[in-house]
């Protein structure tokens, strides 16, 4: 999927893959958080740990989901 886009449309997204890794990336308004809902790593939000609590997601920031390395972009 290298260089495939995402278009978040919609007030929740879940990403991941269910018993390893899986965030929710959560849009109010104009603006976007991230939080891991489940698996027992962590992923990356610019190459430190999230937790379970909802980080704010700003414009170049970096996820590494179970290896899987994605750009955030506001268009």
């Amino acid at each position: 999927n290298a260089g495939k886009q995402m278009v978040l449309s919609k007030p929740q997204t879940t990403l991941g893959r269910a018993g390893v890794q899986v965030v929710v990336i959560s849009r109010h308004h104009d603006a976007y958080a991230i939080a891991h809902v489940e698996g027992e790593r962590a992923p990356l939000l610019n190459g430190a740990a999230l937790g379970k609590l909802a980080q704010p997601l700003c414009h170049g920031d970096s996820i590494d989901l179970d290896g899987t390395l994605m750009k955030f972009t506001l268009v």
